[in-house]
């Protein structure tokens, strides 16, 4: 299995790439939050960088606005007190989003009914979708972003989904496809760093993921980690046929979250 230390360089690009936005984002060169989402293109494909890819490809770089924002703010330091309010236009979004991991945090996701109602009215924002699914989907991906880059701790995205799956239980199910997508961000790590070269390891790593976390029903289709691992970290193609030869060739891009 892949160490912290180890994943961390599979993240050296995009961290460089947020960097130099916001070195951009200093400079008053950036005023909207439209602005932000064409920077962060530019930049991306100067570098070589794929967004984190979920179930669609559907406004994928406003997403990924998340992790422009988290390399500022518990990265690079530089998003506290009046600075957050002079950005608060174009990271509206992920200050929501950041201010209701905190408090779920400071509750170490354990809900009374009277915090369970307060989320409710954290997530009644527009800003984050139309839907309560799509909210709780953009939170998920906020949280991911940080986890998946290990400037959050795993357990407070497993913690962010407990607690969202408490106050809505209705959408229990659907919340979990975001685990999934999260192990398979592990596993295509794992194979990018060379940590997997048999299908049969492979195949336990899937569950040892799931074990680890303490739930069920979190294994990915391998579809989504041979995406996951061809188009944000490159593995390339011939390793993951030899690890996945059941899979047919064509893309497959998966629902995005």
């Amino acid at each position: 299995m892949s160490n912290g230390l180890d994943a961390r360089q599979l993240y050296k690009n995009r961290i460089e790439a947020a960097t130099e936005i916001w070195s951009k984002i200093m400079k008053n060169e950036v005023s909207t939050r439209n602005q932000l989402e064409e920077l962060v293109y530019i930049v991306y494909k100067q570098k070589g960088v794929e967004p984190f890819r979920g179930l669609s490809k559907v406004r994928i770089y406003d997403k990924e606005i998340a992790t422009i924002y988290i390399v500022g703010k518990y990265g690079l330091g530089i998003l506290d007190g009046e600075l957050a309010s002079a950005f608060k236009g174009i990271f509206n979004v992920e200050i929501t989003c950041d201010e209701i991991y905190n408090f779920l945090k400071g509750r170490n996701f354990q809900l009374s009914n009277d915090d369970a109602e307060q989320v409710k009215k954290l997530l009644d924002n527009e800003a984050l979708g139309p839907g309560i699914e799509e909210r709780g989907f953009r939170l998920l991906r906020y949280v991911f972003t940080g986890t998946i880059m290990r400037f959050f701790p795993e357990e407070d995205f497993i913690g962010v989904y407990r607690a969202l799956s408490m106050v809505f239980p209705d959408l229990a199910p659907r919340f979990m496809s975001y685990v999934r997508f999260y192990v398979a961000f592990r596993v295509a790590e794992d194979i990018a760093l060379g940590n997997i070269k048999k299908i049969e390891e492979k195949k336990i790593m899937k569950y040892t993921h799931c074990l680890r976390l303490n739930l069920t029903k979190c294994a990915p289709h391998d579809k989504l980690i041979k995406e996951v691992a061809l188009r944000v970290y490159k593995v390339p193609r011939k390793v993951l046929d030899r690890l996945f030869p059941n899979e047919d060739q064509r893309s497959f891009i998966p629902k995005a979250q």
